[in-house]
Parts: structure tokens; C-alpha cells; sequence
């Protein structure tokens, strides 16, 4: 049984639906427990789903509430391994009772980030439980323990099979995918925007929305937030750049995707996404590197795509198939 935040929203939560469906195609027993609502992701659970609908930012009732619709169903689906995705499901997970055997997924290199002492004191109890890790990355090591990774297994990602366009000429727009929250870094899309003079869509939602938008309108931006988007590259022309500005990233799903989709970008030069080794060209540690660097290559959008071969590589174990049976194996030592 796999417990992830939602159904939506970010990386981790689509590669758990992949995940549960390659699991699941193969022949397995498997399901998923969502504990927020929130709307369909593009990648659909084909598995018994358990929805706990918990609205997001609920009362501590809320997450009582939560605690014991999930504890219910384990006691029904009395599952063998708890699987427990980020951080309000490695939260109520350490706290079930039942012989399942916990694993917890290592997702960021910072998680926890609004809730430090909640996190501290969930890994102890997870530690204690004698709870198993799994990291994402082999460049990921467990926050707020003295453990380390029991094993490394990729994130499995999605990739339209649908013909892309080729990008090509000057850069008329620029994009922002993601959370809008302290570590992902939007305001510097927004000013990065200000800089080129040049309109961005924001696609996401978070706390930081409404203070976004006042900035975009504070500066004369011409932004468009469009909230939360199963599938954002459908949205991409010719003539679209996405930029990451992240504090930190943990398997940077967002550039795997982006490379899968073929679409250029310049990204944030911090480890995290240096580790995919693209040029320089594509890195920038600062609002002016960004800004720069988009000024030098705007009449060819297409030189801040990296080579095929790069894409290859960075695409490389991400088969949802493949990463399916690598998790079966690993659960399987575990018997």
C-alpha cells in the first residue's frame, strides 16, 4: 500500500501513480491512499484508490480525522509494506499500528522545510520503528537521521508519445512550473521577467500566490497564473522557455519532464541539477544569470535545448516498467 499527499500536485505524486500502475500491470496487488483532495492528475491510479479527502492547510481535527480513516484502511487492506510518500503521509504512517512493514521515500534534499521540529520528530519515531529508506537519487542521503539510503531507485516518468513541435527562433515567452512556496523560488521567475521584459505564465498554486501577484502587478508583469495543470506542455510553442529557479531540488522531475518534452530551459546552478551535467549554458546562479544568458540566446531558443544524446541519458531508468520491477525486487528482499 502506497500513501502519497494527493492524487495531484507535484512530482511525487504523479510518479507514485506511475508507480502503482506499473506495479499493478504486472500483476500485483496494490493500492494508493490519497490523504488531501484535490483534482485528477494526468496519470490515473488504476488501482484500488483510497481518497481521505483532508482539505489542504486543515484543522489538527483534520488530520485526526485523517490519521484514523487511514488506520481503518489498513486494518481492511492489512497490506504487507506502508509505503509512506513525503511528508503529512510519513507523518500519520509512523503513527499506525498493524504488522505492515514501514518504507519511507526520500524525495528532497530539505523536506520538511515549514515544519522542521514536526520532521525531526517524525523521523525518530520512524527510526525507532526500524522503518526502511528509499531514496529517489543516489545524491540524496535521509534528512534528520544518521541513515542512509537502503537503496536508490528512480523516479519512473511519463512521456507523451504525441509528435512535438521543433522550438525555434527568438524567445517570446517565459515559464515557471511548480510549487509557489520559499524553496521553489518564484519571485525570481517574476523578476527574471521584469529584467527581459518579456510576459511568463505561472503554472502552479501555493501559498505565495496572492503575494506573486501583487509583485506582478506592482511592477508592471504581464503574468498569467494558471493554477494548477495536469498537463502543462501541452500549453508549450515554439517560442517558450521554462526556467527552475529552486533553492533545491530533490530528483528534479520537472527538468526530466521538460527534457522529455524536448522544451529548452535554463535552470539554477546548485548540485541538486548540476548532477544532470547539462551545458553551461543552461545553468544560472543568479536574477542576472538568468537574465543574461536568456539575452545572449534570444534570437535561437533552440541552442537551450540540450542534445539528444543528453536527453537520452537523463531519461535513462526512468521506464515506468523498469522502475516497476526494480521496486518489486527490492520488496521482495524484504520478505
Amino acid at each position: 500500500m502506497f500513501v502519497t499527499n494527493s492524487l495531484s500536485g507535484g512530482g511525487a505524486e504523479r510518479a507514485s501513480n506511475i508507480l502503482v500502475n506499473s506495479i499493478s500491470k504486472m500483476g500485483n496487488e496494490v493500492s494508493l491512499v490519497a490523504i488531501n483532495d484535490g483534482p485528477p492528475d494526468l496519470i490515473q491510479p488504476e488501482c484500488p484508490v483510497f481518497e481521505l479527502k483532508r482539505k489542504w492547510q486543515g484543522s489538527i481535527f483534520s488530520v485526526l480525522k485523517a490519521y484514523l480513516s487511514l488506520q481503518r484502511v489498513i486494518w481492511k487492506w492489512r497490506p504487507d509494506f506502508l509505503v509512506l510518500n513525503c511528508d503529512i503521509p510519513e507523518f500519520l504512517g509512523s503513527l499506525t499500528i498493524g504488522r505492515h512493514k514501514l518504507i519511507s521515500v526520500e524525495h528532497a534534499t530539505t523536506p520538511w522545510i515549514n515544519r522542521i521540529k514536526l520532521g525531526k520528530f517524525t523521523r525518530k519515531v520512524l527510526t525507532l520503528r526500524n522503518t526502511t529508506w528509499v531514496a529517489v537519487s543516489d545524491h540524496l542521503s535521509i534528512w534528520g537521521t544518521q541513515a542512509v539510503p537502503d537503496i536508490s531507485i528512480n523516479n519512473a516518468v511519463y512521456i507523451s508519445e504525441s509528435a512535438r513541435f521543433a522550438s525555434k527562433g527568438q524567445i517570446k515567452r517565459i515559464n515557471y512550473i511548480g510549487r509557489l512556496s520559499v524553496e521553489k523560488q518564484p519571485i525570481w521567475a517574476l523578476e527574471i521577467a521584469k529584467q527581459t521584459n518579456l510576459p511568463i505564465r505561472i503554472f502552479g498554486d501555493g501559498l505565495l500566490k496572492k503575494e506573486l501577484q501583487d509583485y506582478a502587478l506592482d511592477n508592471n508583469i504581464v503574468a498569467n497564473f494558471e493554477g494548477y495543470v495536469a498537463n502543462p506542455w501541452s500549453f508549450f510553442t515554439e517560442s517558450d522557455l521554462l526556467i527552475i529557479p529552486s533553492r533545491f531540488e530533490g530528483d528534479g522531475l520537472v527538468l526530466v519532464e521538460a527534457l522529455g518534452n524536448r522544451i529548452p530551459l535554463i535552470v539554477n546552478d546548485i548540485a541538486d541539477l548540476r548532477r544532470f551535467k547539462l551545458a553551461d549554458k543552461n545553468y544560472a546562479e543568479s536574477v542576472d544569470r538568468f537574465t543574461e544568458i536568456i539575452k545572449e540566446n534570444f534570437e535561437s531558443i533552440e541552442s537551450l535545448l540540450p542534445s539528444d544524446k543528453k536527453i537520452s541519458e537523463v531519461l535513462l531508468d526512468r521506464d515506468p516498467i523498469k522502475v516497476g520491477k526494480e521496486w518489486l525486487t527490492f520488496l521482495n528482499s524484504l520478505v
